[in-house]
């Protein structure tokens, strides 16, 4: 297990690394309201992941675990399956409504949708399910880096490239790629076909109930973190949309290096037992703090060179860049401070406290928005709002969690 974590660390590492230089190759070689248009898709498909996904990277994942016997992983395989369909649909119907908000809605529309086709028979949730989660950051991390070769080289031969087809070398492509593969390998291992299943028709109400609960959460918590830039997509133009991107981009580094260890050390959460959990998410909660310390020393030093690493030198960096990426700085701090203890949450708590905590920040993030909207704040709210969802889930759930656990030793 432990040699699993370190191969799946290393690969998704290496995976979200080739993710990033291509979203600073789209920052730094493209102009900021196409870097604005591109960004958005990445924002509004983050989401989608959760909307399509509907429960299957926390329940389908968790309940696969459990099984050992073909025919039982068959069956919760269609089952959580036929939950991505539905998912799936509510994505088409959102893509064409929001789409009417954007330049180029029929284009946007189109690649959203694909994206999302092509999403919905991704089975990265069945592989980490049966214990190859190293395999499936192996093969995302060859479909991104041939997608990072093939755009530095359409850059690098300077041919002009539309919105369009940079979405599709950066994102469609290696996605398809990379369901295709994981697909080909799935059929290998297990000797059946565990990717094309009918769609049931009826299904247990507890499961469903559980997938929703993941999925409202998880979802909340995407749209709380993206809803900032949602709102600038279609209240503002492009290039204010860019160049508060940025801001998002610096933050979303620290994000990927967070998902790659939680994806990696979750399936080994459900496996501990609980104190033995809210011991390990205390360790890696101080240790995470202390190295935001050390970053922060640096960033207060060299502010600039690291602002500069996202953003074009071509490029001032304006009031508006500066207070984004310096109340992202505080962000990450704040959620290093809390950084596995929604992982913990989800793994010994189920779904209901999960979805509660996300609904709040949601709601924050959405009203401190809008207000800022109303008030011509907008470029300035959509981190700050963050931080402050951040800091008020971080407090309620420590305060959960050891209130909880005191509850629990009291009727022990």
């Amino acid at each position: 297990m432990k040699l699993s974590i370190l191969k799946t660390v290393l690969f998704e590492s290496l995976n979200r690394f080739c993710t990033l230089i291509i979203v600073l190759l789209v920052s730094r070689n493209f102009s900021v309201s196409t870097y604005g248009y591109f960004s958005l898709f990445i924002t509004i498909t983050s989401i989608g992941q959760t909307v399509i996904d509907f429960g299957s990277q926390n329940f389908g994942v968790k309940e696969l675990i459990k099984l050992k016997d073909i025919s039982d992983i068959k069956g919760m395989v269609k089952t959580v399956s036929t939950f991505r369909f539905i998912g799936f649909i509510v994505w088409v119907l959102f893509s064409i409504v929001y789409s009417f908000f954007i330049e180029d809605s029929f284009n946007f529309a189109s690649l959203l949708i694909l994206w999302g086709l092509i999403y919905l028979y991704y089975c990265d949730w069945i592989l980490k399910g049966i214990g190859k989660i190293s395999s499936q950051a192996l093969i995302n991390l060859t479909t991104n880096g041939i997608a990072l070769l093939v755009l530095y080289l359409f850059i690098w031969k300077k041919l002009e490239l539309n919105n369009s087809y940079i979405i599709s070398i950066a994102k469609i492509a290696p996605l398809l790629a990379a369901a295709l593969i994981s697909g080909f390998f799935l059929r290998w291992i297990t000797k059946s076909n565990l990717v094309l299943v009918a769609v049931k028709r009826t299904w247990p109400k507890s499961q469903f109930h559980e997938t929703m609960l993941f999925t409202t959460g998880s979802f909340c918590a995407r749209a709380y973190n993206s809803i900032g830039l949602i709102l600038v997509g279609f209240l503002t133009d492009k290039t204010s949309l860019g160049m508060i991107s940025y801001a998002f981009t610096f933050y979303n580094i620290f994000s990927m290096g967070r998902a790659i260890l939680i994806t990696s050390v979750y399936p080994y959460f459900c496996k501990l037992d609980r104190k033995k959990a809210l011991k390990l998410s205390l360790y890696l909660n101080l240790s995470a703090t202390l190295g935001f310390l050390l970053f922060l020393i640096v960033y207060l030093n060299y502010s600039d060179e690291i602002i500069h690493i996202i953003v074009p030198k071509t490029t001032p960096i304006s009031d508006i860049i500066r207070f984004n990426f310096n109340v992202g700085v505080a962000l990450i701090g704040v959620v290093c401070m809390s950084f596995f203890t929604i992982t913990f949450l989800q793994a010994f708590e189920g779904g209901g406290i999960f979805n509660r905590l996300t609904v709040y920040g949601l709601i924050i993030v959405l009203v401190l928005n809008l207000i800022s909207y109303f008030m011509s704040y907008l470029r300035y709210s959509s981190i700050l709002s963050l931080l402050v969802a951040e800091s008020l889930i971080a407090l309620y759930s420590y305060i959960y969690i050891f209130k909880k656990n005191t509850a629990d030793e009291g009727v022990g």
